[in-house]
């Protein structure tokens, strides 16, 4: 049976009918995410996150009111048959749309209760501070963060500035906390220094810089360094703002089965696991002298005894660890244009993360360090800091640590 004009144009009307209406409801952003949870995101920033998310959704309502209108004067074939292409463009531009608001909705639906939602409010804090300290000296905008509670080991971010899946800018930095660090995050540390490297486009700077500046070691060796680049740019901006805080809980994150923390994956964009740490670890060494990361490399390199194991990446690995202290010279102390032809060490010092300046705020502050209002907005991160390195060195008594 050929089908009518009538019963053609019937089925695209009941089917753009369906994506309109899906559209519609999907636009109803207060019912995607409770109110508790947009309760609990700054002001401005849920204001930010609506609108963008409504103009994207708004889209998709005007292209099926159109297509609704074609339909009333479209009968021959070819008008149809157009009508059918550009349903399949609102089909496509729904799913898009629908998978961006999932996502943020999502995420905003992880501050379920007040308590959840001021600790991951003091998160966005935490963040936008950090990009602060040095984006503003360079006269570049800080984005809007939007941090949320998820499972897993490690933390994420989806990077304000980068185009999302309905083809719109993501006008806010969406960060990651995992459930088992949402005490101790100094992780999104971390990842607020993959958006303040991109922004700055540092990571390519530094990866040139790996690869041509090691010249007391094999070429193989700064290429690999250079593709690492921007997981050592991230680990290197967290290490400045929180020290061996931040160096203990990466180690923790990583150290994994054996076969893990020696895997070397050839496209892998973060550095094998057991060359991150030691780095990390000599990153405290160049800065602090000798302390507590010392123990920690002596339990880790025993803990993954590197002559008990015969991984095909332990050549590599070998030929790496003496090219340690270079490259941490060229991660913290070198110049580059991103930075005002400053290291990012003069950028930001991490001696105010180290163990004597930590002593000098808490004997400054006394008790009023994690009581009085002033000091904790002015110190916030150097508190992160404190708390972390506290708890890297694994003395006291932890779960009062925790809890303050």
């Amino acid at each position: 049976m050929i089908p009518t004009s009538e019963s053609i144009q019937r089925s695209l009307a009941r089917q753009v009918n369906h994506w309109e209406q899906a559209a519609i409801r999907l636009s109803q952003l207060d019912n995607l995410a409770s109110g508790n949870a947009w309760h609990g995101i700054e002001h401005k920033l849920g204001l930010l996150l609506k609108n963008s998310l409504q103009g994207s959704v708004n889209e998709v309502i005007a292209l099926a009111t159109n297509l609704k209108k074609q339909l009333e004067s479209a009968s021959d074939p070819t008008s149809l048959r157009t009508i059918k292409r550009n349903l399949l463009t609102l089909r496509d531009r729904y799913l898009k749309a629908e998978e961006t608001i999932h996502f943020y909705t999502v995420a905003i639906n992880s501050r379920t209760t007040t308590n959840l939602a001021a600790l991951l409010r003091a998160c966005d804090i935490l963040c936008e501070r950090s990009m602060t300290e040095l984006l503003q000296p360079l006269g570049r905008s800080v984005p809007a963060v939007l941090t949320y509670v998820e499972k897993g080991v490690g933390a994420s971010i989806l990077k304000a500035g980068l185009r999302l899946w309905d083809g719109k800018i993501s006008p806010v930095a969406a960060i990651k906390v995992t459930q088992h660090n949402l005490l101790r995050p100094t992780a999104i540390i971390h990842e607020t220094g993959h958006q303040v490297a991109h922004i700055l486009n540092w990571n390519e700077e530094l990866s040139i810089a790996l690869n041509t500046k090691l010249v007391n070691h094999p070429a193989h060796i700064g290429q690999a360094f250079g593709n690492w680049s921007s997981e050592m740019a991230a680990d290197a901006f967290a290490f400045v703002h929180t020290g061996f805080a931040a160096v203990a809980a990466l180690h923790d994150v990583v150290s994994g089965i054996p076969q893990a923390v020696f895997a070397y994956h050839v496209h892998d964009p973060h550095p094998i696991a057991y060359i991150r740490v030691l780095m990390n670890i000599e990153m405290c060494r160049q800065f602090y002298g000798v302390g507590p990361w010392d123990q920690l490399e002596e339990s880790f390199m025993n803990d993954y005894d590197i002559n008990l194991v015969n991984f095909p990446s332990i050549d590599l690995i070998r030929q790496a660890v003496k090219a340690l202290p270079d490259v941490v010279q060229l991660l913290l102390k070198a110049p580059y244009h991103a930075f005002g032809n400053k290291s990012l060490s003069q950028v930001i010092n991490p001696d105010r993360a180290g163990p004597k300046e930590l002593d000098k705020l808490e004997y400054m502050a006394g008790p009023a360090l994690f009581t009085s209002h002033a000091w904790i907005w002015k110190e916030c991160l150097r508190l992160l800091a404190l708390n972390g390195y506290k708890i890297g060195i694994g003395k006291g008594d932890l779960s009062a640590l925790y809890k303050q």
